[in-house]
């Protein structure tokens, strides 16, 4: 079982740093000033945070400014097959919303 579940998270990191090569880049410029500034918790926090929360398969992710806030918009497959939306906030990792998509 650990074997499947480390599998899938290797092929997720995959897919997300190839998906973040296709970033623009401006918006990557802009998440690693963020980064580096302190202002955001790095990707592989939030998605520990988000499983941790809702377990399943990160599906995609989008770093996007809300009311003013930075949030990270994950999109995820739970184990129950269900595909929600979480809004978490960039800064600390705390849950905003989840809601079915």
């Amino acid at each position: 079982m650990k074997i499947v579940r480390l599998t899938w998270t290797m092929i997720l990191l995959l897919i997300i740093s190839t998906a973040s090569t296709a970033w623009a880049d401006d918006d990557h410029e802009r998440a690693r000033q963020l980064l580096e500034q302190g202002k955001i918790l790095p990707l592989s926090d939030i998605i520990k945070q988000a499983n941790a929360l809702y377990p399943g398969n990160v599906l995609e992710v989008d770093l996007e400014e809300k009311s003013g806030e930075i949030v990270y918009e994950i999109e995820l497959l739970g184990d129950d097959g269900v595909i929600m939306e979480m809004l978490l906030d960039a800064r600390s990792g705390r849950m905003i919303s989840l809601k079915r998509d």
